[in-house]
């Protein structure tokens, strides 16, 4: 019959290697990013840094996926066709319709076509252990008067990767827009002059996408849904929202 004193270092031993493994799981769990940096100065300029989920996971599949798509979407700037698979193949693309766009105003354009620019920007600006919210920003300048600028917060599941919407993110969305309404009513009076304002009877709502930094709930309107003629932003403390959030 064995010792029971004897077993007792190898029961130590073994609950050390079970809760090393634990440890070790949960760190392969933990999402980790780094940085996608892409530059190509052909006759189109395209700036490309967006973080990267490392690892095979679904979830860093899913967040890779959605990040990806943002961008491959604003590449797109010829509306006849559909966004490719890959960045490479969408900044292929945008070359291309920047050299069909070329010849074929060539022929009455005196002066040389400046050149077109895409610049596209993400950045890491939340996570916690349930959470990752990611800021992407678009700029795309076709030789207009003014490029056309994008901005869209996503908001990840970190165990999924899963895209999370505003319904997944706040317990009660009417009270939640009438703490919004507040905070908006309140930076308009302050930030801009009458005169600046372009007020409508349209009911107000919420933004399609909300923010989340270190202060608390990044409120943006853009110029299209902003009754100022600049982009409205403004940040909800998150001593005042916490009871409307779920995580």
């Amino acid at each position: 019959m064995f010792n029971s004193f004897a077993l007792k270092p190898f029961q130590y031993l073994l609950i050390l290697m079970l809760s090393i493994s634990l440890l070790s799981c949960e760190k392969d769990n933990t999402l980790v990013f780094i940085t996608t940096e892409i530059i190509s100065e052909n006759e189109t300029i395209v700036e490309i840094n967006i973080p990267k989920a490392e690892g095979n996971t679904e979830a860093a599949k899913a967040i890779n996926n959605a990040l990806a798509s943002y961008t491959n979407t604003a590449l797109t700037v010829d509306s006849a066709n559909t966004a490719h698979p890959t960045i490479e193949e969408n900044i292929s693309a945008f070359n291309k319709s920047y050299t069909a766009f070329k010849t074929e105003i060539g022929k009455t354009l005196l002066t040389e076509l400046p050149s077109w620019e895409a610049l596209i920007d993400g950045e890491i600006i939340y996570q916690n252990e349930a959470l990752i919210c990611i800021v992407m920003n678009s700029s795309i300048n076709t030789g207009g008067a003014q490029g056309v600028f994008n901005m869209k917060f996503f908001n990840f599941d970190t165990e999924t990767g899963k895209e999370l919407e505003t319904t997944d993110l706040i317990t009660d969305i009417n009270a939640f827009k009438t703490l919004v309404k507040k905070y908006y009513d309140k930076e308009l009076e302050t930030g801009y002059k009458e005169s600046n304002l372009e007020l409508n009877d349209d009911p107000f709502s919420l933004p399609d996408h909300l923010g989340f930094s270190e202060e608390g709930i990044i409120i943006f309107y853009d110029r299209l849904s902003s009754p100022a003629n600049d982009p409205l932003e403004f940040t909800i403390p998150y001593t005042v929202a916490n009871s409307y959030l779920k995580f």
